[in-house]
Formats: C-alpha cells, sequence, structure tokens
C-alpha cells in the first residue's frame, strides 16, 4: 500500500512536469542580464523548475508574464549602480508592454529607442533621461517624475499621440521644472485626445487642437504672465489642478470662464484680492478647492470670504488657508460638502439654512478658534465642530444620538468646552411623522437621527430606512416593506441607540383625533388629560378648546394629550356638568366631541350635539362624535382639490406635484420653499427681484428667460458686454475708447490689447477710456467684467505714425506717397490706386478713342455691370453671414437675385436705383446702386477718396439685425466676376484671355485700405477696401478678406464688428486699363462710337446697417459728410443704361 501511493505521487508529478510552460530561453537569459544590471538578483525567489530554471513568473512585483510565460511587464529599482542603462537591455522582450523604473541612470535617448510593444513608462526619480527633445513614441501611458532641473522646450505635437502624460519634477510639494511647453499648430496631425496631461511649464500652451479630461500645471519660477490668456483655450477640460508658488497672483479670470470644467484645484501664491471672485460662469464645476500658498497662508482670506458667488451646481467646496470670519452660510445654501477645517476661524457659528432639495451636507470647522454656542439649525447638517472653543449646551438633537456607536457622531464635539458633553440629557426633542404614497413610506419630522440603520417597523419584510435630509426625512421603500398587513392604520417605529430603546407609534391613514377619555383635574388646576389615538407627537400641530377656551398643551404623543386651560370653567359649575363641546386639532385634523365633564369622562355610549349632527352625518354613540357620509370636512373644491370619500379627507391637486405636504382637511398644499401656485407645480426662478428685472420667469422650469442678449446668467443678473467700435492710440500709445455696451455693474474690469494690460481711467454703460503702452499692428483686445469676457482679435490696430500707400506707388515714376493720408499722388497720366495703370483717354470728357463702356443695373438681379470691348464686369452683393466668437458660422442668407425695388421711394435722380431685402422678420437690407457720370470725391471716417466718371457706386445698408448673441458679428459678401462679352477682336492671344487675379495688397496691413487687381484682355480690375467703418456711428477700424477666387471671380468678405446701425463703405473700384490703341478699328462695338473712354470705374460703397429716413417727399436721403446716396423710384424691373463718352 506505502509503495502504491509513492508511485502514484511519482506519476502525477511527473504529468505535471510535462504541462508546464517554461520562459523562452532569450527571454530567461535577457532577464539575468537585466536583474543582474539593475543588481536585484537577491530580490528574486530562489525557486526554479522542473527544468533547472529559475521561475521568473511567480506572482511578485518586480516580473510580469503572460499565460505563455513571456516577459510583459518589468518593475526595477537599481539598488547597485553598474553604469548606464539604455534601452537596448530590454530589446530582448519581444511582447513587453509595461516597463517601470525607480532611482536609475539611462541613456539620454532612452525614451526614444524603447521597444515598439511598449505602451507603459513609469520612470520615478531616475537621471541621464531628463527631458524630452523630440516626438514620442505613441505610449498609452508616459510618467516621469525626474530629479534634474534641466532648461528644456516641448513642442506639443511632440507628446499628441500619448494617452497619459505626466512629466514633473521629484519635489513632492511643488514639482516645478525648467520646462516651457509650446503649441505648434502647423506640426499636430488632427484634433488629439489626450485624458491625462500632468506638466510643469514657464508657458501655459494654446491646445486649440486638444482635447484632455485631466489637466495638472506646475507653473515654472520663469512663468510668463502673458501666456494666461491661453488658458481660454483649455474650454473642453473636466479636471483642472494648478499650481504656482513663485510670486503672488489672483485667480486667472481665464479660468472663471471655463464652463466644462467639473472639478477645478487652485493652489497659488494668492494676491490679497481686492475684490471678491465669482464663479457664477463655472456652470458644470461640482468640486471647488482653494489652497492658500501665499506666506503663512495669510492673503486669500485677509479681507474676508474672498469669493462673492459660487457655481450654481457646486457639490463640494475646500478652502485651505486662514479666514478670520465666516460669511453667511446662506451662499453655502446647496452645497454637499463645505470644508474649513484648519482655517484659523475665530467667530462664532452663522446659522446654516436648509438646501432647495432634500439632501445630506456636510460642514467641517475641525481646529478652528470658533467660539459660543451651536445654533438649532446644524441639526439638520452632519458637522465636525471638534477641536474648537464652543461652550454651552450641545443641542439634544445631536446628544440624542451620542449612543450610535457606528457612526461615531460624539467625536464631532470632541476638545471643545461644552457643558453636557460627558453627561447629557434625556431625548425630549424626537418629534416624528409619517407620510405614504404608492412606493415610498416617509418620515419626516426633527431630531430624528443620523443612521437610518437605528429605525426600525413592526411591520414585515425590508425595514430599512435611508437617511435623505439628517434629522428630519427618512423614506422606506414600500416595494419591500409590508405596512398594510391586516388592515394597520398605525405603524410602530422604534429607535435603538446604545440600549436605548425608543418607541413611537405613527398613523398611516388620514385619520382625524380619536379621543376616548378626557380627564379633567378641577378649576383649582385647571388640567386636562385627553386619552385615545391619532394624536401626534408635535406640540405646535396640536390645538385644544374646551367649551371655547383655550387648553395649552404641555406634551403629547400619538395616545395622549395633556393640556392647561387658559382660565378656568365658569366657578359655579359643579362637576359633572352639561355636555359642553371639547374640540381637538391634532396635524390639522379635527374631532369636536360633545361630552359630560366629569373628573373622568369616558367617551361611551354618548350622545351628540344635535347642532353638528345634520341629516348628512350620523352619530356615533361609541364616541359621541359625528361622522359624515363619507364627505370631507371642509370644502375642498375652494383650494382645487378633491374630495377623498374613503376617509373623507382632500387630496390635493396633482398630488402638490411632489413638492410639498397635503393638508388632508382643506386640501391646500404647503410647498417646499421654490415652489409655486397652489398645486406646487410652479418653479419660482432665481434673483432678487426675480430674475433680476431683466427678464421674464418659466415657471415650468424655473428659468428666467432674460429680455434681450445684453444680460445673461441664471437669473439675468449679468451684463453680457460688446464692443462696437474703438478709437486707438498711435504706435506711441496713449489714449484708447472702446464703444459698446458694458451695463452698470463693472466688478473687476480690465481691458487687455495685445500682451499689455489698459490702464482703466473712466467707464460706463457704453464706454471704457483706457492708456495703453506703445505698440504696432493689429493686435488682440479683450475686454474682463463681472467673470465674463468679450474678445476681438482683428478691431485694434495702432495707428501708424506715418502711413503707408499701396504698392509704394508702383515705383517712382509713377507716383508720390502722401504719408499723411496713405494715399499716392500719380505723375503725369499714371492712375489708380497704386498709380499702377495709364490710361489711353480722359475719363472726364471721354476724349481718345477706344471701345465704348457701358453700365448697367439689373432691376431684376440688383446687380450692376459695366462693359468695355468685350469683356464684362459684374458685381453684385451674394449674401450676409452672423459669424460666433469662435468664427463659426451661426447663420448665412443668401441675397443673390432677391431683391425689390420698394414702391414708396421717388427719387429725382434717375441715375440712382434702390433695391430692398427683409430677412428674420424685422431686419432690412437696402442696396442702392448709383451711375456715376463725373469724377466724384468722398470722405468716410476720416478717409478722401475720389470715384471717377463712368463708375458704379453701390451702398447697402443693414438695420436691425437680430443677432443670437452679443459676442456674434456679421460678414457681407461680394462677388466682381470678368467675363466675356462678345467675341475678342484686335488679334488678342489666349494669354489674354485668361483672368490674372493679384491680391498682394490684400493684408489688412495697410492703415487705409485693402486691395486686389484683375486683368482680362488688357483690362486691369482694382478693388479698394477702406480700413474703417462707422459702428453706431462711430468710426472704427475692421478688416476684408477674400474668400475664395476661380478662373473668372473673387469673392471678398466685408466684416463688421457687433452694432446695430454698421455703415461699412469700402470703395470697390474696378479700373480697366485698356492698350488697345486708339485708330484700332476692329476693337470698336457695333455702335462705331470711337469717342467712349477706355478708362473706366465700378465703385462699390458699402454701407451696412444704415438706418433710412423717408422723407415727407417721398425719397430716402443719407449723408456721409460729402457723399449723397438718392435711392430711385421704382422702374418696372427694365434695364437702365448710360453710356459715357
Amino acid at each position: 500500500m506505502k509503495f502504491s501511493k509513492i508511485f502514484s505521487i511519482f506519476i502525477l508529478i511527473l504529468l505535471c512536469i510535462g504541462t508546464l510552460k517554461s520562459i523562452s530561453i532569450d527571454e530567461y537569459n535577457c532577464l539575468g542580464l537585466v536583474l543582474t544590471q539593475f543588481g536585484m538578483n537577491n530580490f528574486i525567489p530562489n525557486r526554479v523548475n522542473a527544468t533547472g530554471q529559475i521561475e521568473y513568473c511567480l506572482p511578485f512585483n518586480i516580473i510580469t508574464c503572460d499565460t505563455n510565460e513571456s516577459v510583459i511587464g518589468l518593475n526595477l529599482f537599481q539598488f547597485l549602480t553598474y553604469g548606464v542603462i539604455s534601452a537596448s537591455s530590454f530589446t530582448c522582450f519581444p511582447n513587453l508592454k509595461s516597463l517601470s523604473l525607480q532611482q536609475t541612470i539611462l541613456s539620454p535617448d532612452f525614451f526614444y529607442t524603447l521597444p515598439s510593444t511598449l505602451k507603459s513608462l513609469d520612470l520615478d526619480g531616475c537621471s541621464g533621461a531628463t527631458k524630452i527633445t523630440s516626438k514620442l513614441p505613441p505610449f498609452d501611458y508616459f510618467k516621469v517624475i525626474s530629479i534634474s532641473s534641466d532648461t528644456f522646450t516641448v513642442y506639443l505635437s511632440w507628446i499628441q499621440n500619448i494617452k497619459y502624460f505626466h512629466f514633473s519634477n521629484y519635489d513632492s510639494n511643488y514639482p516645478t521644472m525648467n520646462s516651457t511647453y509650446i503649441t505648434d499648430n502647423e506640426n499636430i496631425e488632427n484634433y488629439t485626445t489626450i485624458e491625462i496631461f500632468k506638466f510643469s511649464t514657464n508657458l501655459i500652451p494654446d491646445i486649440t487642437d486638444f482635447s484632455f479630461s485631466l489637466v495638472e500645471m506646475v507653473l515654472g519660477n520663469s512663468f510668463q504672465s502673458s501666456s494666461l490668456n491661453n488658458l481660454t483655450t483649455f474650454s473642453n477640460v473636466i479636471d483642472f489642478k494648478i499650481w504656482y508658488y513663485t510670486k503672488p497672483i489672483d485667480i486667472p479670470i481665464q479660468l472663471l470662464q471655463l464652463s466644462r470644467l467639473q472639478n477645478l484645484q487652485i493652489n497659488i501664491n494668492f494676491k490679497v484680492p481686492s475684490y471678491q471672485y465669482d464663479f457664477s460662469n463655472l456652470t458644470s464645476l461640482s468640486i471647488l478647492q482653494l489652497m492658500d500658498e501665499s506666506s503663512n497662508n495669510n492673503n486669500l482670506g485677509r479681507n474676508g470670504f474672498p469669493i462673492s458667488k459660487l457655481p450654481p451646481n457646486l457639490n463640494e467646496f475646500y478652502y485651505g488657508g486662514i479666514l478670520k470670519k465666516l460669511p453667511s452660510m446662506e451662499i453655502f445654501k446647496d452645497i454637499k460638502i463645505v470644508d474649513f477645517s484648519f482655517g484659523q476661524i475665530n467667530d462664532t457659528l452663522k446659522d446654516v439654512f436648509l438646501p432647495t432639495t432634500y439632501g445630506i451636507n456636510y460642514f467641517y470647522f475641525q481646529s478652528n478658534t470658533l467660539y459660543g454656542t451651536i445654533p438649532q439649525s446644524y441639526c439638520n447638517f452632519i458637522t465636525d465642530f471638534s477641536t474648537n472653543t464652543l461652550t454651552g449646551e450641545i443641542p439634544n438633537c445631536f446628544t440624542c444620538y451620542f449612543g450610535d456607536s457606528e457612526i461615531g457622531l460624539k467625536n464631532l464635539f470632541a476638545n471643545n468646552k461644552f457643558t453636557n458633553y460627558d453627561t447629557q440629557n434625556l431625548c425630549t426633542s424626537m418629534k416624528p411623522n409619517l407620510l405614504v404614497n404608492a412606493t415610498t413610506l416617509i418620515l419626516y419630522g426633527e431630531s430624528l437621527g443620523f443612521n437610518g440603520k437605528l429605525i426600525k417597523t413592526n411591520a414585515t419584510g425590508s425595514t430599512t430606512f435611508t437617511m435623505i435630509q439628517p434629522s428630519s426625512y427618512f423614506t422606506l421603500n414600500l416595494r419591500t416593506t409590508n405596512i398594510f398587513a391586516k388592515g394597520a392604520r398605525s405603524l410602530i417605529l422604534t429607535w435603538t441607540v446604545g440600549s436605548e430603546i425608543r418607541k413611537f407609534t405613527l398613523p398611516i391613514v388620514k385619520q382625524a383625533p380619536v379621543p376616548a377619555n378626557i380627564t379633567y383635574s378641577g378649576i383649582a388646576s385647571n388640567q386636562v388629560e385627553i386619552n385615545g389615538e391619532f394624536f401626534t407627537y408635535n406640540i405646535q400641530d396640536v390645538l385644544v378648546l374646551v367649551s371655547g377656551i383655550d387648553c395649552l398643551v404641555t406634551s403629547t404623543t400619538f395616545n395622549q394629550i395633556k393640556c392647561k386651560l387658559t382660565k378656568g370653567l365658569n366657578e359655579s359649575i359643579v362637576l359633572p356638568v352639561d355636555f359642553i363641546f371639547v374640540d381637538i386639532i391634532a396635524g390639522g385634523n379635527k374631532t369636536s366631541v360633545y361630552v359630560r365633564l366629569q373628573e373622568t369622562s369616558y367617551i361611551n355610549n354618548k350622545k351628540c350635539n344635535p347642532e353638528l349632527c345634520t341629516s348628512n352625518t350620523y352619530c356615533n354613540l361609541n364616541d359621541g362624535i359625528c361622522y359624515p357620509y363619507l364627505d370631507c370636512f371642509s370644502d375642498c373644491t375652494i383650494n382645487n382639490a378633491f374630495c377623498n370619500h374613503g376617509n373623507g379627507l382632500c387630496d390635493c391637486r396633482n398630488n402638490c406635484s411632489n413638492a410639498g405636504l397635503c393638508n388632508g382637511v382643506d386640501g391646500t398644499c404647503s410647498c417646499n420653499p421654490d415652489r409655486l401656485f397652489n398645486d406646487c407645480s410652479g418653479i419660482q426662478c432665481p434673483g432678487t427681484p426675480i430674475c433680476s428685472n431683466h427678464g421674464t420667469c418659466d415657471t415650468s422650469n424655473g428659468k428666467c428667460k432674460c429680455e434681450s442678449i445684453k444680460w445673461v446668467g441664471n437669473a439675468c443678473q449679468d451684463t453680457q458686454h460688446y464692443v462696437n467700435a474703438i478709437t486707438p492710440s498711435n504706435e506711441n500709445g496713449g489714449k484708447v475708447l472702446l464703444f459698446g455696451w458694458f451695463g452698470s455693474t463693472h466688478s473687476n474690469a480690465s481691458v487687455i490689447i495685445g500682451s499689455q494690460e489698459c490702464n482703466i481711467t473712466s467707464i460706463n454703460q457704453t464706454v471704457i477710456e483706457c492708456d495703453i503702452g506703445h505698440g504696432k499692428g493689429i493686435v488682440p483686445s479683450y475686454v474682463y467684467q463681472n467673470s465674463l469676457e468679450w474678445s476681438s482679435q482683428t478691431m485694434y490696430k495702432y495707428l501708424s505714425t506715418q502711413l503707408k500707400c499701396p504698392n509704394d506707388c508702383t515705383s517712382n515714376l509713377n507716383g508720390n506717397c502722401d504719408t499723411t493720408k496713405g494715399v499716392c499722388v500719380c505723375i503725369g497720366n499714371f492712375t489708380g490706386i497704386d498709380c499702377g495703370s495709364y490710361p489711353t483717354s480722359n475719363p472726364s470728357d471721354g476724349s481718345g478713342s477706344g471701345p465704348k463702356t457701358n453700365t448697367t443695373v439689373d432691376d431684376n438681379t440688383g446687380s450692376g455691370s459695366i462693359n468695355n470691348g468685350n469683356v464684362d464686369y459684374q458685381v453684385s452683393i451674394t449674401s450676409l453671414l452672423e459669424i460666433g466668437f469662435d468664427g463659426s458660422t451661426i447663420k448665412e442668407y443668401n441675397l443673390t437675385k432677391l431683391w425689390e425695388k420698394p414702391s414708396n421711394i421717388n427719387n429725382p435722380n434717375p441715375n440712382i436705383h434702390t433695391f430692398t431685402q427683409t430677412i428674420e422678420g424685422n431686419c432690412t437690407i437696402t442696396s442702392t446702386i448709383e451711375e456715376v457720370s463725373k469724377d466724384k470725391k468722398f470722405s468716410f471716417a476720416g478717409i478722401d477718396f475720389t470715384v471717377s466718371g463712368g463708375s458704379l457706386k453701390l451702398s447697402v445698408q443693414i438695420l436691425n439685425y437680430p443677432y443670437s448673441s452679443t459676442l456674434n458679428t456679421l460678414q457681407l459678401r461680394m462677388k466682381s466676376s470678368a467675363l466675356n462679352y462678345s467675341t475678342p477682336k484686335c488679334g488678342s492671344t489666349q494669354d489674354d484671355e485668361k483672368v490674372s487675379i493679384d491680391s498682394n495688397g490684400f493684408t489688412n496691413e495697410n492703415d487705409n485700405l485693402n486691395y486686389l487687381t484683375i486683368t482680362k484682355n488688357n483690362r486691369k480690375l482694382y478693388g479698394r477696401f477702406l480700413s474703417k467703418m462707422l459702428s453706431d456711428g462711430r468710426s472704427t477700424f475692421t478688416t476684408s478678406n477674400i474668400i475664395s477666387t476661380t478662373d473668372v471671380d473673387v469673392t471678398v468678405a466685408l466684416n463688421l464688428p457687433h452694432c446695430d446701425i454698421c455703415l461699412l463703405d469700402p470703395d470697390f473700384s474696378i479700373l480697366l486699363n485698356s492698350n488697345v490703341k486708339d485708330n484700332e478699328e476692329t476693337c470698336e462695338d457695333e455702335t462705331k462710337d470711337t469717342k467712349i473712354s477706355t478708362t473706366t470705374i465700378i465703385a462699390i460703397c458699402v454701407s451696412v446697417g444704415g438706418a433710412a429716413i423717408i422723407g415727407a417727399a417721398g425719397y430716402l436721403l443719407y449723408r456721409k459728410k460729402f457723399v449723397e446716396v438718392l435711392p430711385s423710384s421704382k422702374s418696372n424691373s427694365k434695364l437702365k443704361k448710360l453710356n459715357v463718352k
């Protein structure tokens, strides 16, 4: 038998050995070398398998293998220094996925030469490889905690393929590095998502092309504050933590605009705030932590609580710093966790406020110097008062549950000076009540405890109560509990607190009080005792009248009421007396009995008061009570309620919308504080006054509808400011005027132009005046106030001290530049914006020879055209766009071929044609085309220019455009086309037929204009776009840009700010410079009229947003300095032609 057992074990061992998988010999040898390099051979258990190999793949924390005994993870520590570790040490592991190294000397190129299978790299306290020098491999996890302080730069394109990126210093207190992260959008392949981004930098990068879930950013000792504006690109970040200790700063206002943040932790060296911070725009924020890292942690709260408004949906607030006084606790009304621990607060406790909806809220005040007593309002909260100097008695609502060892409530009051901390009074403050609906048993009242597990019922099934609000509101799921067994009308609840058991009987149906007997002590003491059932534990809910005399209630339970008459009954009365009324009201339910008052009056076989028992009721001789025949005690319909004939109580309308308590006696709802109307269906909107008098309340959802886009916020309390015109300084700096809408509240107002702060000297509802330093060119502009931001990338341009001319006037032989106006003064017969054309005829009198020029206005399409020889130039307004603050198109309106000629305009000038369109109901667009026969000078917004004879001048007015947001702007688009009008003549070549478009002058860098040229058949078009416009009557800088070009046309966009009346008046002039010889008859058109000028101008002058005034004479007059635009009368949709000779 013994031999048989040994043989069986031997066979089993052989079978096991036969099924074991061994690590490959290459990986086995490689592991031996790696462990030797790290000096870690002694850390491996000395266990070998049947083949004699060390069992490296046993489950421990150094080596991880997959099911095929291949190494997939290493966790190594350079215990002994055997030189530099290079990435080649790990290339012999074909399936290595995770590598973690501590305190290791690495080769500088370590990051870049690791096996391609590696997805997770974790380096802690290593040296050698301490900086990123080029694009990293696509790790899923890349973490480096460096001991180096090397200076280096990281381009964001280098980390765009990393999912988890963490690169910081080994210092756990302030892990800063001398590194800088720079955006290089041109090298970023596509929109990139990095889940976690933890780094230290001297420059906040622009992360427009990235999406991060969590960002932890440590600002270095050489931090450049000008990069704070890049925080606006963090708009998709959900979880953000920032550290900066070097010098005191304010909370960056850009942080207060990141509305998608859910978790924000600010750990900075705070300045002493000069104003309170407004966090109300962070509508998604759930957790806010402020950690004051200033000297002695004393700056943030030096002037009191530094916050005026918290985020509307905040759940947790943590304050780390010194705060001498507590703020009003109303600001924390709906926040679940408020932590002021270790704040050196030397103050009394302020009353707290119940949240809008039931919930469990926590306050942490431990380790301060709070003094005084605890207000009763804290009974509905879980609060840590430990280690303070509080005195007096701890409220009974707390001491009732000091015996609950599970939650350790007593510990929250330790280390104070309370008089009843060790010796508590009896629990006398409990006042439980029950409500029942279809699915839930609701236990509400006072001093109900802080642990639902303490409460049990005599019902069957699961009876675990859930705490909804401490001490006052608990629920029990009726789907798992049977409280209606055997027609039960009441329920017994017991609280077991330590060794003490407290029992209460509570009704679960609507029931008027049922008295069983009444005892009267006599006139000497006037004590009355009523025994029965369906009374209440709440003294304030009980009223007793004996023969009309108040009986002051001294105690009450479900079964007994004790009271004392405020004055004696008629002293001549000798007991027993005649029948008298005793009225009992408990919990809003009333019972009247008619009894013979004796020293003990048992209500049994007593007669009822005949005055109470009408034909609709009957007298119950068992209790002397008149009961209705299932009718309610009051007219429920008065309060839009319904009589429940099953119990004679009113059912409130809509069950009080589940937002209040129903009074079954009269059918009235006691609504929650934020609910409205008699059925609690309305929801009150925020604001004091409601919606701040800047909007209307939608009571269906409790949200304010602001009266205009100028007001924002959940209570329409904030001004959504904007700028519609700027008067800039010159390049030397100086005064700046910003016009627009800024409201009457200017909390924390600031203006940033470029990278400089413009020091505000005055501000009102419509104008900000500030002083700026020197600068040059077009720079971004920002206006911050009330935690809101307005910005523009193009509205501000420093005025040049010397103005440049287009194309430098071609050459000094063509023209000279007037640097005071930025206008070319052409020499001789040279002409054009840049003096680059040479006409062969006089444009004023038509002398000379060449093809005839005709101008045409099409009444059907509202477009204008001008033709010369075999070339036809057409000009039309194509579309109007509303542009969002991010450059996206919000709305686009096609304006092509939708023009109508108004019948109410009678213009005496036949050369002026007026067209209109209406969009969005009340927005009118008016286009006016004037056929100009003689040279005409214009002056607009301080710029002088001339439109030559033989031109079309086009103006556009847009009035009352309904913007979707004050941050939005407009863009007007126009198209100019060069088409063949007839068969080419004069022996023109194929190259002559091509359209050439030159946009080198279209840069927005010239002080007065942009321009472009279009050439076809030796005829050149000059497009001139002024850089000034009138916005609500004020001159301001504007830009234009080319949208698209084809072989025959070009589309140009004119950019407008946000304004109610915008006047944009560029001179879009087309100069046709013909090289056709004067005597070349074959170039004549069919009229054979050779006295036609070969130089013609099409001028398109656009006025956007102009208000039209129709006078008694019946025509429209709009005057801009020396310019007149006179709309024409309606002309029955036929073509008007003007021959210029």
